[in-house]
């Protein structure tokens, strides 16, 4: 009904994300009757989608401009503290799919659109699962139950807390609704599936105990004011104007000429150019014989009798043959000599991409670098290397016209050169024009690739918001600008050719008035007519030198930018020969950390701050702390995504800094918040390396909880996974992630936010699998969910950086006043069933 707000529970893979998207129309229909929506629609998708550009940007997603209700949507998704931290407000600029932005922040800055919509009918699909109990508490309360008040509202959640606001459940299981009505019906239902979800759900709870002489129910709203939603800029950092996200908006260029180093790069990268003068000569060659055979038959075809026709034709066809021979030998090596040099420039920077450190990716979207693998590379292997050696062969064979022509008619040598110097100042003022445009349509190309890469990502929210025609004014707009700059490039070289084939028709018109003027004593008639065949050639030939000349400077530009990605810094070396761990390195998995600072530029600050710990092997170790206080960034540190500014990090007595980055980052395992999955099948994404049998495989997907979805396809382990994991919801696809790690068998292992997008009963089970599986390894989690840390050995609480805590669960919760049992409370104020109580005050 109009105005209801409509819960949607279930398990990993029941459907729940599939309802919303039949909603939306994004599936189609095989069965049943249809699907009827009234009303605007606004979707959140458990994926964030977050375009490049402004916060406010995406926020307003085209509306207009409200400052009243936009500041009540920002301060009702928990982002008016985010927004007061960064450089330039809401104005700062977020990179491509939001990469410089948490989980927690790209999830309420999408949640935000949706409300600034105002539109009718609201599809959110697990908007709370990415951030902490008390940011979770504080937007389900101002969004629900206030700003969304009167809208319908459908959302799916795995936090059954959130059930009880709602006038509709719907309980979802392999696909079907299994059961639906009110909250409080439902629960009286014993044998129903929701009693089994919130049976599952007490036991979660059940790990984690109040603590002592401390009532949550009660004290939990006394800490509001020491724990304030704060998502700050200490864990991804959007600056200001000097940063790198503005290079994300602005492609890096040369200027002026395309630099000599260039050419030489380009002409010696295969076989150190040993092929260039063997090419050379065979084009020589080949030129000579052939103006020697024309030369010869018009010598012998002059007079009568001078030779026979055996000697005539004999002669003709070996100077011909040869020439064959030369021009043939010429294309074989210019085309080697092409793809060896294709695919080392390819290689080149294929492998320093690959190579770069994270920086680099923040601030280069994926389009740039498709642009310059894509279209610069094609320019390289089909384009340059003809066009180049075109123009060589064809001065060559300028010059030996000129040099035919200088001994029949020598007064057009001094002509020419008069041309030929002013064919040059032509040149020299169109290259400098038509060079910048060849670069404006590089960098003008990789807006419109972006917009579509973009804009597939993001099809069903467009859709959904009816954005499509602007959108579409975008793209338009896009190529507009990509071919007024292309349309000026072609409309250059016309004007070059206009003036060059009219000076070189100048020279071939008083040629032929010189020879037909010229007494018939003072030249052989043969060779006379042979200089004028050659001459009215002279006019394609010079403007086809001219215009290649233009030309392969212009082409030379994409060298030059695949140049510039081959010239990336790079990170720390894979393997560092004098410094290579022993082979069952790490032992025992302790890890030390000592005085850690890292930043992630000398612009920025310092996002870890001199923390020094220690993590015992063979134990489970938690880190919490507000969204943005460091937790991922010391994973990344760990993994030496990110190197440290001061400090070290040694494992079982090993500083890691001093080991290659293969050595060290083969030894360690990691679940990370974004699962990721490759095109391909089950077996090669679990086992990707094949040194699993299928049996210890199934039995590993049996212990998370996935071998009964594999079973369900006859193909088993070779069922197809498409791009991305497209065909596995989240939740599944962060299954696979955890089958993958436990199949690796690894001493030291990172969750990160690993089990996240599960329902409680599929975390209980996957937390006792881990624990059971991973008794010897060392096991760091990162966690929103506390009853995910609470059984663990230690626990490290981060705020802003630094250590605050770091003990024990049980000691922590005995400390009244300690971040940790302040966190528990916020959870368990947030988490108990009997204490929600949500109204719009």
């Amino acid at each position: 009904m109009k105005g209801d707000r409509v819960a949607v529970c279930g398990s990993v893979g029941s459907g729940k994300s599939s309802l919303l998207c039949s909603i939306l129309g994004e599936i189609p229909r095989i069965s049943g009757g249809g699907i009827k929506v009234y009303g605007s629609k606004a979707f959140v998708p458990q994926s964030a989608w977050i375009q490049t550009g402004t916060i406010r940007e995406n926020v307003l997603f085209g509306k207009e401009m409200n400052k009243a209700f936009y500041d009540q949507v920002v301060e009702g998704c928990a982002l008016n503290r985010d927004i007061e931290m960064w450089a330039e407000g809401d104005s700062s600029v977020v990179g491509e799919r939001g990469m410089n932005l948490s989980g927690g922040q790209k999830q309420r800055i999408q949640l935000a659109r949706a409300i600034y919509s105002d539109s009718d009918i609201y599809l959110l699909d697990d908007p709370f699962s990415a951030v902490d109990a008390h940011t979770g508490a504080h937007m389900f309360k101002k969004c629900m139950m206030q700003l969304l008040y009167g809208k319908t509202v459908v959302y799916v959640t795995h936090q059954l807390e959130f059930l009880d606001a709602s006038d509709l459940v719907l309980v979802m299981k392999d696909g079907r609704i299994v059961q639906s009505g009110k909250y409080q019906d439902l629960i009286a239902e014993s044998d129903g599936e929701l009693v089994r979800q919130m049976a599952a759900h007490r036991k979660y709870l059940n790990h984690v105990k109040p603590p002592p002489e401390c009532n949550y129910l009660t004290n939990g709203h006394q800490q509001q004011s020491k724990t304030e939603v704060t998502e700050n800029n200490f864990e991804h950092h959007i600056s200001n104007g000097d940063s790198l996200m503005e290079k994300t908006l602005q492609e890096e260029t040369e200027t002026g000429r395309v630099k000599w180093h260039v050419y030489s790069i380009f002409v010696t990268s295969a076989y150190k150019g040993a092929l260039v003068p063997v090419i050379l000569l065979c084009q020589v060659l080949f030129q000579g014989l052939q103006m020697a055979s024309n030369y010869w038959i018009s010598w012998a075809a002059a007079e009568e009798g001078r030779v026979s026709r055996e000697q005539l034709i004999g002669i003709f066809a070996l100077m011909s043959g040869g020439s064959s021979m030369f021009i043939l030998g010429r294309a074989v090596l210019l085309s080697t000599i092409a793809i060896e040099t294709s695919q080392r420039l390819f290689l080149g920077m294929i492998t320093s991409v690959f190579r770069a450190p994270l920086s680099f990716f923040d601030s280069t979207p994926s389009s740039r670098i498709l642009n310059r693998s894509s279209t610069d590379q094609s320019i390289v292997d089909t384009d340059i290397p003809y066009r180049l050696a075109g123009l060589v062969f064809a001065l060559i064979q300028l010059l030996s016209i000129i040099l035919l022509m200088s001994q029949t008619a020598w007064q057009v040598f001094f002509l020419f050169l008069v041309i030929l110097a002013i064919s040059i100042l032509y040149q020299d003022y169109y290259i400098t024009t038509a060079r910048e445009l060849a670069r404006m349509i590089g960098i003008r190309k990789a807006p419109i690739l972006h917009h579509f890469s973009e804009s597939i990502s993001g099809a069903a929210i467009v859709r959904c918001f009816n954005e499509e025609v602007r959108f579409l004014k975008n793209i338009l707009s896009l190529i507009d600008a990509y071919s007024c700059v292309s349309f000026h490039n072609s409309a250059t070289m016309e004007w070059l050719c206009l003036r060059i084939n009219f000076l070189f028709n100048l020279v071939v018109f008083l040629l032929l008035i010189i020879l037909v003027n010229l007494p018939k004593s003072a030249i052989d008639p043969s060779l006379a007519g042979l200089a004028a065949t050659y001459g009215l050639n002279l006019n394609v030939l010079q403007a086809w030198v001219i215009w290649n000349l233009c030309n392969v400077e212009n082409k030379m530009i994409s060298v030059e930018r695949i140049l510039q990605f081959t010239n990336i810094p790079s990170e720390a070396p894979l393997v560092i020969e004098n410094f290579r761990p022993e082979p069952d390195w790490p032992t025992n998995g302790k890890i030390e950390l000592e005085d850690l600072h890292v930043q992630y530029s000398p612009a920025l600050p310092r996002v870890l701050k001199g923390i020094t710990c220690t993590f015992p092997g063979e134990k489970k170790i938690g880190v919490v702390g507000r969204t943005g206080s460091g937790k991922s960034t010391l994973i990344q540190a760990l993994f030496r995504v990110v190197e440290p500014s001061e400090g070290r990090i040694l494992i079982d007595g090993v500083d890691i800094s001093n080991m290659g980055l293969q050595d060290l980052r083969s030894r360690l395992s990691i679940i990370p918040q974004d699962p990721t999955l490759f095109q391909g099948t089950m077996r090669t994404n679990l086992d990707p390396l094949q040194q699993c049998s299928d049996h210890e495989i199934l039995e590993v997907l049996n212990k998370c909880h996935l071998a009964g979805i594999v079973a369900q396809d006859s193909r088993l382990l070779d069922a197809p996974v498409a791009e991305d994991g497209e065909n596995w919801s989240l939740g599944q696809r962060q299954l696979v992630c955890l089958a993958r790690v436990l199949l690796q068998r690894r001493r030291i292992l990172v969750l990160d936010e690993a089990t996240a997008s599960v329902d409680t009963a599929t975390d209980n089970v996957i937390q006792k699998t881990i624990r059971e599986q991973t008794s010897r390894c060392t096991v760091i989690t990162v966690a929103h969910r506390i009853p995910t840390v609470i059984d663990n050995d230690l626990v490290l609480v981060l705020d802003e950086g630094s250590v605050v805590e770091y003990d024990s669960p049980d000691r922590l919760l005995r400390d009244n006043s300690s971040k940790f049992s302040k966190l528990v409370r916020e959870f368990l104020k947030r988490s108990s069933d009997s204490n929600l109580h949500w109204d719009l005050t």
